[in-house]
């Protein structure tokens, strides 16, 4: 297995000649994931493999990604690892409109050059399927009753007995 993953290919070229890369990259080196995540000590195991695909006449890749992330849960405010296993298939198209029949499960990328970054194309995949709000499953949410609070907070919460602004409105609809 290679430790690197090389950053610009011509993607026309790897679909000509079937090349694969296989690669173990660290999640330091993914600098928006970094900030999205409290940890970035994991390693990214990425496998990209380039063919023409015959039944949607594109230059194709299929890419597998497994890593574990470490967000900040929502509940408890305390990083957890989040499990992350994606199988991603793209195509690559000349301009957006040529896409169209291309069906929702397939990515479409387009090329406004002759290469692109593999390292922007993980990154965006990886950053895709973080949770807008990541929640530990096995978090406790922090409840508190007002039979728990002390005595002093339960002073303040305390009610205090208006009289209903809405009484006058009752009292006209009763006539």
């Amino acid at each position: 297995m290679l430790n690197k993953l090389p950053n610009l290919i011509d993607p026309i070229h790897a679909v000509q000649h079937h090349k694969r890369f296989d690669a173990r990259v660290n999640q330091g080196l993914f600098p928006r994931l970094v900030e999205a995540t409290v940890s970035h000590d994991n390693d990214v195991e990425i496998s990209i493999s380039f063919y023409y695909d015959r039944g949607l006449k594109f230059p194709a890749f299929e890419m597998q990604l497994n890593t574990t992330l470490v967000l900040e849960c929502q509940r408890s405010l305390k990083a957890f690892d989040y499990p992350f296993q994606a199988k991603v298939k793209g195509v690559f198209v000349e301009s957006l409109a040529l896409a169209d029949d291309v069906p929702e499960e397939v990515e479409v990328y387009e090329l406004p050059s002759e290469t692109i970054s593999l390292m922007e194309i993980v990154e965006d995949e990886l950053l895709l399927n973080i949770p807008l709000a990541p929640i530990d499953e096995s978090s406790e949410m922090l409840l508190i009753s007002v039979g728990t609070l002390p005595e002093t907070a339960e002073a303040e919460i305390e009610l205090e007995s208006k009289p209903n602004p809405f009484a006058v409105l009752q009292g006209l609809g009763k006539k």
